[in-house]
Parts: C-alpha cells; sequence; structure tokens
C-alpha cells in the first residue's frame, strides 16, 4: 500500500515512466492500480482551484510562517515524494498549493494554485519541485512513544540537543530505515517536524512515533550515549538491549554524564563522526543483532 501511494503521486506529478503495479487484491476485483477509495471518491482536486498570484494573500503568509515557524499540530511540506510519504502514512492535508502550469492530485481540505513567481516567494528549496503542502501530524506524548520502543523491542532514539535540522532528518530517516519504532527529541534539539528537517528526512519522519520530552520523562531507562571517544566498542556493547541510545550535539556531546558510552572505533587520525553518521552504524547494528 505505501509502494502504491507514492508510486501514484509520483505518477500525478509528472514522473510518466514510473509503473505502478497493483496489488494482487486489486487485480483480483479487476480495479487494475486504482484504489477503492479513489474510485469511490472520484476526482480527487476541485474542479476550479483557485489562482493566487499576490504574496500579501492569506495563504501565502500562512505558508511563509510555517517555512520559519511550525504550528502545533501542522507541518509544512515540501516536494512529491514528501507527500508521498506523507499520504501513505495516513496523514490528512489541510491545504495542498500547485505552482501554475502543472498538475498535482492529493485528497485535501483544499486545494489552490501559486503562481510561478508566489510559488518561488514561499518553497524553501533552490530547486522547487511544484508542490507544497500543509498537513496535519499527530504528536504522542513521552509515555506514548515510549510504549512504542518497548512494544517493538527496540531501544527508544533520544536526540540530545542535535540543533542542526539537515542532522535530525537524517537520523529521522535512518532510524525509519533500521526499523526504529520511536524518537524522543529533548530540549534544545532541531524539530523533527520542521520544514528542514522534514526534507532531510525524505518524509521518513512520518514512519516515526516522535515525541518532545525531558529527563524525568525518560527516568529509569538504562542507556547507551553514543561518544566520540573513551566509549565500550560498539562491537562489544549490548545496544540492542538498552532502553535508549542517546545521541547529543557534535559541539557539546551528551547533556548527561551518567550514561554508558558507546564509541565506533575509526582508523588512526580520524578525530570523531557526523551525528548522523554515527547514527546509522549504532541503528543498524541494532537491527542486525535484533535480527539474529
Amino acid at each position: 500500500m505505501l509502494a502504491e501511494c507514492r508510486c501514484r503521486l509520483l505518477r500525478a506529478f509528472g514522473h510518466a515512466s514510473t509503473r505502478c503495479a497493483p496489488s494482487r487484491a486489486r487485480r483480483l476485483l479487476g480495479l487494475g492500480g486504482l484504489s477503492i477509495a479513489a474510485l469511490a471518491a472520484g476526482p480527487r482536486l476541485s474542479p476550479d482551484p483557485q489562482l493566487i498570484s499576490s504574496p500579501e494573500n492569506e495563504t501565502v503568509r500562512r505558508l511563509r510562517h510555517l517555512a520559519q515557524r511550525r504550528e502545533p499540530g501542522f507541518v509544512l511540506l515540501e516536494g512529491p515524494r514528501v507527500l508521498a510519504e506523507a499520504e501513505a502514512a495516513g496523514l490528512e492535508f489541510d491545504l495542498v498549493a500547485v505552482r501554475e502550469g502543472e498538475e498535482f492530485t492529493a485528497r485535501s481540505g483544499r486545494h489552490v494554485i501559486l503562481s510561478r513567481g508566489v510559488f518561488r516567494a514561499v518553497s524553501q528549496t533552490v530547486t522547487p519541485r511544484g508542490v507544497i503542502a500543509i498537513a496535519k501530524v499527530d504528536e504522542p506524548d513521552a509515555r506514548s512513544v515510549l510504549a512504542a520502543a518497548r512494544r517493538r523491542g527496540w531501544p527508544l532514539v533520544v536526540l540530545d540537543g542535535v540543533q542542526d535540522p539537515g542532522n535530525v532528518g537524517a537520523i529521522c530517516r535512518t532510524a525509519a530505515a533500521a526499523g526504529a519504532p520511536a524518537l524522543a527529541v529533548l530540549e534544545g534539539s532541531a524539530d523533527p517536524y520542521g520544514a528542514k528537517a522534514v526534507r532531510a528526512s525524505a518524509g521518513n519522519v512520518f514512519r516515526l512515533a516522535v515525541a518532545r520530552a525531558t529527563w524525568k520523562d525518560l527516568a529509569g531507562l538504562d542507556g547507551y550515549g553514543a561518544a566520540a571517544s573513551g566509549g565500550e566498542p560498539l562491537a562489544e556493547a549490548p545496544v540492542e538491549k538498552a532502553g535508549m541510545i542517546v545521541l547529543g550535539s557534535e559541539a557539546h556531546g551528551l547533556s548527561r554524564s551518567d550514561l554508558k558510552l558507546v564509541t565506533v572505533h575509526l582508523s588512526e587520525g580520524v578525530e570523531s563522526l557526523n551525528v548522523a553518521a554515527a547514527a546509522a552504524l549504532i541503528l543498524f547494528e541494532v537491527k542486525r543483532r535484533l535480527a539474529a
């Protein structure tokens, strides 16, 4: 289902060479690549979406605002792949804005067309991909993400002062790829649902349960903190049995001194890894051991 959602959205956005294989159930029903929901709902775009050409339009102002400061319960999305991931994860679109001259279909409360100049002004990327959306996002509490990690038998991934949204998004993408179910974000970390972090995650942040948390929320969890040096070697540390894996700021390290440490040993002369690279090595080692 996730693959079909992504494929349908990419084809709708002009990737004509993309071939979408219908599921076995749909082939048996004779529905080809269309979903039952799509057949029941009929056309997904309004017959005459509004064309917006003024940068002072209220919708344009909201898009600009969300790019700088997120509204609770909402997230700004840009690009067909990110929207495809969001739809596949079940997010509801509040608004879909398409660049003039292009087409995009997605179930939304409202569709608008932005003139090319206005679209360029609201886009946050160097090479805009032609579609921007506002989606509603569920924001669970710390207790919920702890429960999600325990149900799957995974350590909770914790971000401790990781300030760069690019790194936060990359860690979310890696965590989702490794199979981690949940992420807790401590004070001082960039918002995983911020526009830049969402783009850096390629929309994979929506595959995770994500919550803001404090150390008090995580009391009682044993865990490993990633450290550039001085920790137990990753090959020997039982990280897969930990209650949490804490990834700290590259500039300031971990904010707690009582955590057990795990270190990825590097070639001589290399001082440290980027936090997202270290996360990838640790989380995929957890994945390998849990699979074994």
